[in-house]
This record gives C-alpha cells, sequence and structure tokens, in this order.
C-alpha cells in the first residue's frame, strides 16, 4: 500500500531525524485509524535523496522474521530505486533493535547488495520523539553477528 507524503514535508531528506520525523507523522496519523498497531514501510528515494515512494510493507501484530527481502524490495526495483531506508515502529517503546531486526537487516542487506541497491538506514520509531537509526549508530549487522 502506498503511503502519502504529510503535506507540511519536503520531500528532500538530509539524515535519518527527517526520515524519523516524517515517519512518526505517518504512525500518528495511521494509530487515528488502527491504534497500538506495529508498521513496517520502506522508503525510496532518488538520487537526489527525494522521496519517491513510502510503501506499507506490513502491519499488525508484526514477526520481522516473516518479512522477506523480496517484500521489502519488489516496489524498489519496479520503481528502478536506487536507495532505500526501511522503517518500523515498537509500540512498547523500547528502541533498541531486538535480533530479529539485526537479523532482517542483515538478509535486507545482502538482497539489495544483489540488486545494485542501497539501504541507507533501518530507523526504529515509536509515537514520542525517539527514534533507533542503524547508520546513525553505525550498528548495521555484518556476517557472523549471529
Amino acid at each position: 500500500m502506498n503511503i502519502r507524503l504529510p503535506k507540511d514535508e519536503d520531500i528532500n531528506i538530509a539524515n535519518g531525524e527527517d526520515i524519523a520525523r516524517i515517519m512518526r507523522k505517518i504512525l500518528l496519523r495511521q494509530n487515528r485509524l488502527h491504534p497500538k498497531k506495529e508498521y513496517f514501510w520502506t522508503i525510496g528515494l532518488s538520487a537526489g535523496n527525494d522521496i519517491d515512494y513510502i510503501e506499507l510493507v506490513s502491519f499488525g501484530k508484526i514477526s520481522l522474521d516473516k518479512i522477506e527481502p523480496v517484500d521489502v524490495l519488489s516496489f524498489a526495483v519496479s520503481k528502478k530505486c536506487t536507495k532505500i531506508v526501511i522503517c518500523h515502529n515498537k509500540t512498547k517503546g523500547n528502541l533498541q533493535p531486538s535480533r530479529s531486526a539485526q537479523k532482517l537487516t542483515y538478509k535486507i542487506l545482502q538482497g539489495a547488495k544483489t540488486l545494485n541497491i542501497l539501504l541507507l538506514d533501518h530507523i526504529i520509531i515509536c509515537e514520542n520523539e525517539e527514534y533507533f537509526s542503524f547508520g546513525d549508530s553505525k550498528a548495521f549487522p555484518k556476517e557472523g553477528d549471529f
């Protein structure tokens, strides 16, 4: 499902904080329809870091173990997007990445690499101002981390 960008937001992204702010607004909008659900999105970026699309990959009670790279990368391939960011929310507020989040990030990194798509970040948000960024934290998982 393609998600609209909030009207008051610029489409150009400078860093993880920009994505977290935009996605938090989308989360708050989604929570009015489906309170306290978990969401997983893919954000496609142009070469100039403008948002090309925001795609809702999954929502409800999400098991990150069940999301596959093809679910995340297929829209990027169809749109010929060479850069993506993935984002999901946590309803409980603990923003530290779980083992499942780390494994999924690694699987997507590997799939994206095969397709010449750059995974710029994986951002975890909640309703308040806090977020966790794999990119900003230099915490992208590597082979052998699991």
